[in-house]
Formats: structure tokens, C-alpha cells, sequence
């Protein structure tokens, strides 16, 4: 349980960062943009946020992988019995739908990857909200975490 409590606080505070950063870097283009241009803004917006947790969850899936296949803490089963061992793609599917808790159910953690499923779906719920609340503070004019904004 040590090791999926690790790997949960460095995937979290690895994505934490990029998150930041990337909004924090949309910000200050917005804030030395001109001020008039809302619908550049709300597209600069929309794809860096969508390119940030794409990103963020496929760090997601490299965990997943490594708890599963290199440290042996947990497994990725598919519910149906008959269905192939998951790939690459599965997982990161997984972790996608995990970081979006939509939950689907066609794949389900076993051992210590439940651990860090959760604190991805709870780490995808609170940057996807603090996303929204930017993205809101975009469509409003503003720069939300620039200095000028």
C-alpha cells in the first residue's frame, strides 16, 4: 500500500504542476494578447486545457503500467473473462475515463491500483473544476493567474 501511496502523491503533484503551468502560461499570453480578442482567448483556452489532461492522464497510464506490470501491486482486469490481457491503449482509455470519472466499468482494478484510481478520479475532478473556473474567468475577460490580469 506504501508504493501505490507514493506513486499517487508523485503522479499528483507531477500533473499538479503541469496543470499550473500551463495555465499560468495561458494566462500571461492572454494578459500580453490584445484585450478585444475573447475568441482567440477561449480557443488558446479550450486546447491548452484539453492538451493538459490528455497529458495528465497519460502520466495516469504510465503509473497504471509500471504498478501493474513492474511492480506487480495491482491489476487491470477486463469483465469479461474471455477478453484479452489490456494493452497500452486500454490502459490509457482507463485512465481517461477514470480522470474524467465518467467510470465506465469495463475495466476494473484489482489490489493496490484501486488505491491509485481513486486519487485519480479525485485529482481529474478537482483540475477539470479549476479548469471550468478558468475557463469561465477567460470568457469574462480576464487573465485569471496573471499578474496584469
Amino acid at each position: 500500500m506504501i508504493l501505490a501511496i507514493v506513486i499517487s502523491a508523485v503522479v499528483v503533484a507531477l500533473c499538479s504542476a503541469i496543470h499550473y503551468v500551463t495555465l499560468k502560461q495561458v494566462s500571461d499570453a492572454i494578459a500580453s494578447g490584445p484585450a478585444n480578442a475573447r475568441g482567440r482567448h477561449l480557443s488558446l483556452t479550450i486546447g491548452a486545457i484539453t492538451v493538459a489532461h490528455v497529458i495528465e492522464a497519460l502520466i495516469y497510464t504510465f503509473a497504471f503500467v509500471w504498478a501493474v506490470q513492474g511492480l506487480q501491486i495491482g491489476d487491470l482486469k477486463p469483465s469479461s473473462p474471455d477478453a484479452p490481457d489490456p494493452t497500452l491503449m486500454d490502459y490509457f482509455y482507463f485512465s481517461l475515463v477514470n480522470f474524467t470519472t465518467l467510470g465506465r466499468g469495463d475495466l476494473n482494478p484489482d489490489g493496490h491500483l484501486r488505491f491509485i484510481t481513486g486519487i485519480e478520479a479525485f485529482h481529474g475532478f478537482l483540475t477539470i473544476t479549476a479548469s471550468g473556473s478558468f475557463m469561465l474567468q477567460v470568457m469574462g475577460g480576464k487573465a485569471p493567474l496573471s499578474d496584469e490580469g
